[in-house]
């Protein structure tokens, strides 16, 4: 019995989605929060942060319209639409930063008012 080459895989590495990497770079250059890996969807690259602060700290690196869903049992969720800075060909990228917050849970008073419900 003789031994036999074991055919080796292509080295290619995994391709990453444009629009992610230059989220992902956002995130990293900023020092931004998450809590998981940011999604890729057709409305844009949704994030998830853990609490208000996290939430506050997008708001204040990146601005966008931030809107609170009804409350449902004592929560709500609250979403920061923004986008990337403008890459070096102008573009940027659509990007949805959620947080679900308690009833009265800290929320910062600079964009309290500002939300839409």
């Amino acid at each position: 019995m003789s031994a036999q080459p074991i055919p080796l895989r292509s080295a290619k590495a995994p391709t990453i989605d444009p629009q992610l990497a230059a989220v992902e770079a956002a995130i990293d250059y900023l020092m931004l929060p998450t809590v998981r890996p940011p999604l890729l969807r057709e409305d844009g690259i949704h994030v998830v942060v853990a609490d208000g602060e996290q939430f506050a700290a997008w708001v204040f690196a990146l601005g966008g319209d931030v809107n609170r869903a009804p409350a449902l049992d004592g929560a709500s969720l609250w979403t920061l639409r923004t986008e990337t800075p403008a890459r070096g060909d102008g573009s940027t990228v659509r990007i949805r930063v959620h947080v679900a917050l308690v009833h009265d849970e800290f929320v910062p008073a600079q964009f309290r008012g500002e939300v839409s419900a």
